[in-house]
């Protein structure tokens, strides 16, 4: 097996301008008793082949005001008629009813590829997201300022047509004029594809080292690339402790649906 690289690089999905397929997060926001909660930030990665795919997301959420006070575990996965999704970004905005978790919940629901199915939820998310970041500064000047530059994003897995693998990402900014970043691929037979959300550089570096001593050699079988997944998702953990931490959650997806390997944060 070999590493999937991109041709094309895309400044919507690069935290570091290096050879991995990255996929740059903001933090993950939610409102909170009075409180913002924020996953910050979200470190999710899914290693697919053509048959199958393994996606695995760490658990850490902390909880903001004027400053961080303290962190809890969340389900960072959302599960659904044979596709996953992991959310970077705004997530909830109570005020005005916002919430990236039924938006997925819908999308995800619906029997549609896993491109359309990317699609729907980003055109849910440039509806609703204004008046979602518009309450979300009032509440937070401070905070909002310092991720203005920031979007919401999307990865989202599942299986196409003859059970091959389907990958989807989706960045909406926050910025309005700022244009949308979108990017479909599907799984190959020869080689390992990479799709990073979130914190990333410990991830990127090691990536380089794989792709350097031919690390891939061996990793055509999902227990290879759970392995791979975990110590991926723990190099970030280590790198970047007060914004990745555990639970690790992870699936494997495959024809037959969604197989929970660790369920971490989240409930079968």
């Amino acid at each position: 097996m070999r590493l999937a690289r991109p041709v094309k690089k895309s400044s919507g999905f690069s935290a570091t301008k290096r050879r991995a397929a990255v996929l740059a997060c903001a933090c993950c926001l939610a409102g909170l008793a009075g409180w913002v909660r924020l996953a910050y930030a979200t470190t999710a990665v899914a290693l697919y082949s053509k048959g199958f795919a393994v996606v695995a997301v760490d658990g850490r959420v902390n909880k903001i005001g004027p400053m961080i006070a303290g962190h809890e575990s969340e389900c960072k996965l959302y599960v659904a008629d044979g596709k996953v999704a992991v959310a970077a970004g705004l997530a909830e905005e109570q005020d005005v009813g916002f919430d990236i978790r039924k938006i997925l919940h819908i999308a995800l629901t619906q029997s549609t590829p896993v491109p359309n199915a990317a699609d729907l939820v980003e055109q849910q998310v440039r509806r609703q997201l204004p008046a979602a970041l518009q309450a979300f500064e009032q509440h937070n000047p401070a905070a909002f300022q310092d991720r203005a530059r920031g979007s919401l994003q999307l990865l989202l897995v599942g299986t196409g047509s003859g059970g091959n693998v389907e990958v989807a990402r989706r960045s909406t900014p926050y910025d309005p004029t700022r244009r949308v970043q979108s990017e479909d691929t599907t799984g190959a037979a020869d080689r390992v594809g990479v799709a990073l959300i979130g914190e990333s550089g410990a991830i990127d570096l090691d990536l380089e080292r794989l792709h350097n001593t031919n690390g891939w050699e061996g990793m055509d079988n999902p227990a290879e690339l759970e392995k791979l997944a975990r110590r991926f998702i723990a190099l970030e953990v280590v790198d970047k402790p007060l914004k990745v931490g555990p639970p690790l959650s992870m699936v494997l997806v495959d024809g037959d649906g969604i197989h929970w390997v660790e369920p971490g944060a989240c409930k079968e």
